[in-house]
């Protein structure tokens, strides 16, 4: 008869590797409640990398809505209909959040501006922006806005522009450029328009660098993504022919930093999922049950009564996009943080 097996004194490198198969938080944080060796062996700041999560909003939301006593999730790992709730702290009810990336929110009391990451109750506050500026929507260019730079879509005299925000210093740098897409890489902004050329900035002094040249054959363009990938950029075009859904994706070219930069396009982004909605995207490495080498984007459909999403995952390789279901009807991505 063979002898029980005692879980809670697995080696530590073999509970490590247990946890690194586990891509939605909440099964890591379960994971964790398991045993205290396994906590100790995998502290919550060593989570590994996590498939974002849907966040539900209001049928009223359209850039800012007010946070309640709870917000509801779905992770696409569920694949059925469970959805999951996070309890908001009752200081924080009534205040306004906005768009989301890299595990915060943006929320606005007032003119008091603060990062609020609504797993942890972590806040960060942030200066206002310059009075003539509205916050319109934010996006974060950083993994940790602690640490380094983000970027806020600000709206100024019906003009969009870019605020920069320093850490170190507590102030903003303003980029004007009239975009509708951007990215952070290497202490460098690159935005760009639907259609247009890239305008490549240096985050500190707000100086353009580069224009980067429209790739010859985008036409038909719909919508434009800036993507930042294992530390390649991309940038990932939705066209809209009759009835079909199409993505064109192209890789920053430097030719080893001996040439002008150009888009040379791929039909191919390896072991990696490019994640989208109306304005940002960005990339997670696939996990057990989510293909590789595919997008899954977030679109409005006009309802009857009020507006709805649709959650579509386009395959690269055979050009092909197909429904997802989701419970959920308004939702936008968010990227679950433990620290």
């Amino acid at each position: 008869m063979s002898e029980e097996r005692d879980w809670s004194n697995l080696p530590p490198e073999l509970i490590f590797l247990i946890s690194r198969k586990l891509a939605d938080l909440s099964d890591f944080i379960r994971f964790h409640a398991v045993w205290k060796t396994w906590l100790s062996s995998v502290p919550f700041s060593d989570h590994p990398p996590q498939i974002p999560w849907l966040l539900e909003y209001d049928a009223d939301f359209s850039v800012k809505a007010c946070m309640k006593e709870e917000l509801h999730f779905y992770s696409l790992t569920s694949h059925g209909t469970k959805t999951k709730s996070i309890p908001i702290k009752e200081s924080h009810h009534n205040k306004k959040y906005n768009r989301n990336a890299h595990g915060y929110l943006l929320v606005e009391d007032g003119n008091e501006l603060s990062l609020l990451n609504p797993l942890t109750d972590k806040e960060i506050s942030i200066p206002a922006v310059q009075s003539d500026s509205k916050i319109e929507w934010p996006i974060f260019m950083a993994s940790n806005p602690i640490e380094n730079l983000y970027t806020l879509f600000n709206h100024k005299l019906q003009k969009y522009n870019l605020g920069v925000y320093h850490p170190d210093k507590m102030e903003f740098t303003y980029v004007d450029s009239d975009f509708c897409c951007a990215c952070y890489w290497n202490s460098m902004l690159l935005t760009t328009q639907r259609s247009c050329c890239t305008q490549m900035y240096d985050a500190i002094s707000g100086k353009m660098l580069y224009e980067i040249p429209t790739p010859k054959n985008e036409d038909k363009v719909a919508r434009t993504y800036l993507i930042v990938s294992c530390g390649v950029i991309f940038r990932v075009s939705l066209i809209f022919p009759p009835c079909v859904t199409i993505f064109r994706i192209y890789k920053l070219n430097f030719d080893g930093g001996k040439g002008e930069p150009c888009w040379v396009e791929v039909r191919n982004i390896g072991d990696q999922i490019f994640f989208l909605d109306s304005w940002s995207g960005f990339s997670v490495r696939a996990v057990a049950g989510l293909k590789e080498n595919c997008i899954y984007f977030i679109l409005t459909e006009l309802g009857k009564f009020h507006p709805h999403n649709v959650l579509l995952r386009y395959d690269i390789a055979t050009s092909k996009a197909e429904r997802v279901p989701c419970p959920l009807e308004r939702f936008m991505w968010f990227i679950p943080k433990l620290c």
